[in-house]
Parts: structure tokens; C-alpha cells; sequence
């Protein structure tokens, strides 16, 4: 447990003038559910809403995978950050200043390098930006992105670039400002220099050279990454920064910090191919829009998806590369990727030899939301290029494609099934009896218990011998319980580790103060993370009993724990008792002793019912 560095006074200050709803708000989609908000955990994949935020007690609850605690936790958990980075996140988002001395003290050597190369990659994206406005250095820079239709307002928005022919000379600006060959190489923005013919040559050369710059941002804005393109037909064309600490592109979408505000707003988020795509849609007012990085869509992109929007729309350019392309990642594997979470997937399909940013630069931003309103889902996309590619194939590859196509089909409903076979027998002129006896077959390929594979368990339920502990520790923590009631009730008597801890902690609360004080128990899960999701369950999961039958419960749960704590008393007392009997010793006081356990367990459990 690391030493606090920021002042007590200071969190709290902070933790009473953010809001958790606020904050949650900003990474995923909340619904009001009573008291509480709920929302898709964004950190497991899951169709119906189990991730709860309570703004009365500000915490948060999966109680799909377990993922619980207060603001700086969520925070921490879906950014990556140490305590003290998403303490003076929260804080500039409410105003509050937070000293800056020994806060570098709690960051771990891989935060503290995480930092370091966030200030690298803003000072060159500045760099990039000077140049490009430069009017003698940028000029080439500069007609290209006017003769792309860009606005000079929108090349600020998105802090464009121009990277110099120059071999070094981003190196060489860096190297001024204090920065390490090691830093420009563990950044991705230099490459060291190889030896040559036996002659060690030291020193690093710039990555991007004579290339429009497309800084990367994380969720906050911060550049982690960078995107380059050539001024001319140059390949490659584009070239995106390698895996570095802080960039991995088969996580990141392009723009995802300035869509995901109207992703949320629309409840729908669109994915194109390319970065002028993207800055051309969003200069035309539709910002919903972000781009892969050079990858297809995989798993590890549904998370960062999933906090915004259950509805995706993927717009593929027309040419007949991209169009096998589209069909290679949006076939089963593609269906079973976004159909176990839940996300509703259209296909947005352009006209011939136009691209998003043709299209709204020809036709503006109706032109495209014409399109965007004729799209098709994503099997329909499927099956119709399938269908159009078998009849220009032979009898062999037609069967083998229509193989494929029914392996889809058997994984959307019953009700889609039969409208889509007869769509296909249909248009193949196949007699429909024989189609349905082959998806037949199909389905029961398909028909696997990976099918069900998405579907989450719920936490397991508290073991019996734990139920009163449990409960009790329940009530207090949700403000329900008063001191009297708990009749001296000592950690000691709990058999359970984690509750015991919990309680002993309760015991420690200053007197003067009621003992079910909730910022008690968020202090407690900062300074002990390993029971962060133990206390926002217990914090946010409903009541078993009625308001006015709580203190009724409470002192049933103590008389619970104390008859079970007197019931282990006895059997160790009667054990010890046999074991001096047969060694011949005196067992009178024993005996005396196991009456009064006796009765003292026969009272106590009269009063647990």
C-alpha cells in the first residue's frame, strides 16, 4: 500500500464536488434505473445492462464480472492510471488545483515512463504543427490539405501536421528540449540507425519524413500515436507509429475522443477506412465517425465500441479489394463477434469510385446521410455478395459458397432463418425443400456450446456459513444500521477473512462520527484495492428485507454470528474435554465451561429464529 502523496483534505475536496454519473457518463452509455443509473460493463462484453453507478453513494458495481468501486477506481480500471493521475484528472475536470510535490513518488516506473513519453508525443505534435503552418516550410503541406478541402479550423481541431523531408530534423528539435535518443525510439517517432558494413553508427533518424502528420489521441485527448501520409502516390501511402507503451492499434479508433460524444447522442457510431474520411465527415457536421488504424475490427476493439454504442455502421469503399475484404472479416467470425455482444452491426455501402470523403465534399453531409439511411445489415451484406459471386463460379465453388452462407444463416433467429432461405432459393432458382434440408445439416455443424460462450455468470453466491456476516456488513455499509444494535458485537466473532477485515475497519471508525459513514468504506477500498468489489456489491446490491423490518435483521445476524462463533467454542472445548479424559486429566472446569456454551448457544439461537 503506497504512502499517500496528495493531501487527504484535498481527495475528499475532490470527491465531493465530482460526479460518478458525470464522469461514467463520458466512457459509456447510462440509463436512469430508479435510484441508480445502469449501463453495458465496459470491462466485459455483455447484452443486458448489469453495471450499476449510484450517484447517492457514489460507486460503481458490475454484478456481471465483479468490477466495482468509486470514482478514481473507475478511472483507474478504464484508463490505466495510477491513483494519482486519475486524482488530478477528476480534479482539473471540477477545478480543483492539486499540489504537484512527491505525486511523481507514487507513479510506478511504468507510469512515470508513460508520462514522460505523453509530454514527448505533445511537444512533437507541436513540432508538426509549426511546421505545417510555417508558410515557407508547411507550404507543400498546406496546399495539399487546402486541395483535400480542408478548413483551417478543422486542421486545428485535429492538430495536422507536416512532417519535413529533413532526415532528422524532428530528432534534432527534440534533443534541445532535453529529450534521449531512447525516448524518440521507445515513442515510435525515431528508428536507430543500423551498422553498417562492421561500423557501429549511433544516433536515430525521424520516422515520419515529407508526410502530412495525423496525431492519435487516447480518450482524454492525450496523443499517444501518429499517422503519416504521403503528398503523393509514394508507398507506402500511410504509415501509422509502431506498438509502443502507449499505442496499440489494434485497440485504438481513430477520433474516438471527439465522436464519442455524438456517438452517445445518436446512439450510433460510424467506422470508416481512412483518416481524411473521418475529418471530412466531421467538418460536414457528422461526427459520429471514427477509423481503424490500418486493421480490421477484432475483439479488443469492442470494448473501447461498446462504452459509446450498441449500433455500428461500417462504410466500406466500393473497389473490389475492399469489397473482399469487407466480405473475408464480415463473415462468421465477424457475425459472432459483434452478435454475443449485443451490438447491431449495418453495412454503409458507397457509390462506384467514391469514398466518404468524395462523397460529402461532392454532395455534402445529405448526400451521405442518404446512404447512411440505405444501409443494409451486416448479413444482408453478406449474403448478397455471396450470392452475387456464386453465379459467376463453378458448380464446385457455388456449393462451397452456399455452404458458407447457410453456416451464417444458422446463427441469426428462427424468424430470419426462414425469410432468408426463401430469399436464396429464390435468387438461385433452387428448389426450397433441398435448401432447408442442407441448413439443416449446416445448423448442426454450427451448433456448439462456443455459441453460448458470451453469455456471463453472475458473481457465485455467498457461501452459507457467510450469509449473516454478509448481510450485516450489507446493512451497515448502506447506511441502515445503528451502533446499538450490533450489542458489542467484536471482528473476532467473524469467521470470514474479508468480512472480518471490513468489520475491524467498522470498529476503527472515530466515535464522534456515525458508524455507517459511507466515505469510511471508500477510504478503506482506496487503501486496499483487493476489496474494492466486495464493498460497491454490497454497497449497490438491493436490500433482502424491508425498511422497517431492518433492525429486526440486524439484530438477527448478530445473534447468528454469535451462535455460530459460541457452536465452534463448543465443539473445540468438547474436543479438548475428550482429549484430557483419555490422557487422565482433570476435566471438571470443562465441563463447567461446555454448560455454559451450552446455554449461552441455546439462547442465541432462540433469538436467530
Amino acid at each position: 500500500m503506497n504512502p499517500r502523496t496528495i493531501p487527504e483534505d484535498i481527495i475528499q475536496q475532490i470527491r465531493e464536488r465530482a460526479d460518478i454519473v458525470e464522469t461514467v457518463s463520458a466512457y459509456l452509455r447510462l440509463n436512469k434505473a430508479g435510484q441508480n443509473f445502469k449501463g453495458l460493463c465496459p470491462f466485459h462484453s455483455e447484452k443486458t445492462p448489469s453495471f450499476t453507478v449510484s450517484p447517492s453513494r457514489q460507486m460503481f458495481h458490475c454484478f456481471g464480472c465483479g468490477t466495482g468501486g468509486d470514482i478514481f477506481s473507475f478511472v483507474m480500471k478504464i484508463d490505466g492510471e495510477s491513483f494519482a493521475s486519475a486524482v488530478r484528472q477528476i480534479a482539473d475536470r471540477v477545478g480543483i488545483q492539486v499540489p504537484s510535490v512527491g505525486m511523481r513518488q507514487e507513479r510506478d516506473e511504468t507510469g512515470q515512463r508513460r508520462e514522460t513519453l505523453l509530454q514527448l508525443n505533445d511537444a512533437a505534435t507541436e513540432f508538426f504543427e509549426t511546421s505545417l503552418w510555417n508558410s515557407s516550410l508547411g507550404k507543400k503541406g498546406m496546399e495539399y490539405l487546402h486541395a483535400r478541402g480542408m478548413q483551417e479550423e478543422t486542421i486545428r481541431t485535429f492538430r495536422l501536421g507536416f512532417a519535413r523531408p529533413s532526415w532528422d530534423a524532428l530528432a534534432q528539435a527534440m534533443r534541445t528540449k532535453g529529450w534521449t535518443d531512447a525516448d524518440l525510439v521507445d515513442a515510435g517517432i525515431a528508428i536507430p540507425r543500423e551498422s553498417q558494413e562492421g561500423k557501429q553508427r549511433t544516433g536515430v533518424y525521424d520516422r515520419f519524413r515529407d508526410r502530412i502528420i495525423f496525431p492519435i489521441s487516447d480518450l482524454q485527448g492525450r496523443v499517444i500515436g501518429f499517422g503519416g501520409r504521403v503528398l503523393d502516390d509514394t508507398q507506402p501511402k500511410y504509415l501509422n507509429s509502431p506498438e509502443t507503451l502507449l499505442f496499440h492499434k489494434s485497440r485504438q479508433l481513430y477520433a474516438m475522443e471527439k465522436a464519442r460524444t455524438e456517438a452517445t447522442r445518436r446512439n450510433a457510431l460510424m467506422v470508416v477506412e481512412g483518416y481524411f474520411d473521418v475529418i471530412s465527415l466531421h467538418q460536414a457536421g457528422i461526427r459520429n465517425v471514427v477509423a481503424t488504424l490500418g486493421t480490421a475490427l477484432t475483439s479488443s476493439h469492442l470494448p473501447l465500441i461498446q462504452r459509446f454504442s450498441k449500433n455500428l455502421k461500417l462504410v466500406f469503399d466500393p473497389d473490389s479489394a475492399g469489397i473482399r475484404a469487407a466480405l473475408r472479416t464480415a463473415a462468421t467470425e465477424m457475425l459472432d463477434l459483434f452478435a454475443g455482444r449485443g451490438i447491431s452491426v449495418d453495412v454503409v455501402t458507397l457509390p462506384d469510385q467514391r469514398d466518404p470523403d468524395t462523397v460529402v465534399r461532392e454532395g455534402g453531409a445529405m448526400a451521405f446521410d442518404q446512404l447512411v439511411d440505405g444501409a443494409e445489415t451486416l448479413i444482408d451484406f453478406v449474403i448478397r455478395h455471396s450470392l452475387s459471386q456464386a453465379t459467376d463460379q463453378s458448380i464446385e465453388a457455388q456449393v462451397k459458397n452456399l455452404d458458407a452462407v447457410l453456416a451464417i444463416i444458422s446463427r441469426t433467429s428462427d424468424s430470419y432463418q426462414s425469410l432468408y432461405l426463401k430469399q436464396i432459393a429464390e435468387r438461385l432458382g433452387i428448389d426450397e425443400h433441398v435448401l432447408r434440408t442442407q441448413h439443416r445439416g449446416a445448423s448442426e455443424k454450427t451448433s456448439t456450446p462456443a455459441r453460448h460462450a458470451h453469455k456471463m455468470a453472475g458473481p457465485p453466491p455467498s457461501p452459507q456459513s457467510g450469509k449473516a456476516e454478509e448481510m450485516l456488513l450489507q446493512l451497515i455499509i448502506q447506511d441502515k444500521v445503528s451502533p446499538e444494535w450490533l450489542d458489542d458485537l467484536q471482528a473476532s466473532e467473524f469467521v470470514h477473512r474479508d468480512y472480518q477485515e471490513l468489520f475491524t475497519w467498522v470498529q476503527a471508525m472515530p466515535e464522534d462520527e456515525h458508524i455507517t459513514s459511507a466515505k469510511h468504506f471508500i477510504a478503506f477500498g482506496e487503501q486496499n484495492p483487493e476489496y474494492e468489489s466486495l464493498i460497491s456489491r454490497l454497497a449497490l446490491r438491493p436490500l433482502e428485507c424491508e425498511e422497517h423490518d431492518i433492525e429486526r435483521a440486524v439484530r438477527e445476524c448478530v445473534s447468528h454470528i454469535r451462535a455460530r462463533n459460541l457452536d465452534d467454542q463448543f465443539s473445540e472445548r468438547t474436543r479438548q474435554m475428550r482429549i484430557a479424559e483419555r490422557e487422565g486429566r482433570p476435566a471438571e472446569d470443562m465441563h463447567t465451561q461446555l454448560e455454559a456454551l451450552r446455554q449461552a448457544k441455546s439462547a442465541y439461537a432462540q433469538q436467530s429464529g
